[in-house]
């Protein structure tokens, strides 16, 4: 995939790739994913569906709300999606 860090061929000095512009992901990418970039990605959602991470916004939601939020948004999307191939 492109290099998250300087995402072209012939950066020098950059660590990520070694100024390849790429790198290989060797393992599975749940393990390099990191909670807080998980996290990140989950605020970056609820903000595209207008909960944004502000005080009264998704930030102040229990964690178990914003599990069940996400979940019913994807089965929601699944069944469209579906019904639609129909």
């Amino acid at each position: 995939m492109d290099c998250p860090l300087c995402g072209r061929v012939g950066a020098t000095g950059c660590e990520a790739c070694g100024g390849k512009g790429v790198i290989a992901i060797d393992r599975c990418p749940l393990t390099i994913i990191t909670r807080v970039s998980w996290e990140t990605i989950e605020y970056a959602e609820l903000y595209a569906k207008g909960l944004p991470p502000v005080a009264g916004g998704a930030l102040d939601q229990a964690r178990s709300f914003v599990t069940a939020a996400r979940f019913i948004w994807s089965q929601r999307s699944r069944y469209k999606a579906a019904s639609w191939e129909e």
